[in-house]
C-alpha cells in the first residue's frame, strides 16, 4: 500500500512537471526579449516612408539631367 501512494505522488509530480515545462521553455535571453518588446510596425513604416522621400528628392534633382541625356541620344 505504501508503494502505491509513493508511485501516485511521483506520477502527480511528473505530470505537473510536464505541464509546467512549456511555461519555462520561453526564451530567457534578454536581448531577444528586448527585440520582441519593440513594436516594429511603426518603425518600419517610418523608415520606408523616409526612404521614399529621400529617393524622390534625389530623382527630382537628377531627373532633368537624365532627361537631357535621353534626348541627346535620340
Amino acid at each position: 500500500m505504501l508503494k502505491s501512494r509513493t508511485l501516485a505522488r511521483l506520477g502527480a509530480v511528473s505530470t505537473a512537471a510536464l505541464v509546467a515545462a512549456p511555461a519555462f521553455a520561453q526564451s530567457t535571453n534578454p536581448i531577444v526579449q528586448m527585440i520582441e518588446s519593440v513594436g516594429l510596425d511603426g518603425i518600419v513604416a517610418a523608415v520606408v516612408s523616409m526612404g521614399l522621400i529621400i529617393v524622390s528628392i534625389a530623382l527630382a534633382f537628377k531627373g532633368p539631367d537624365v532627361a537631357k541625356r535621353g534626348v541627346k541620344k535620340v
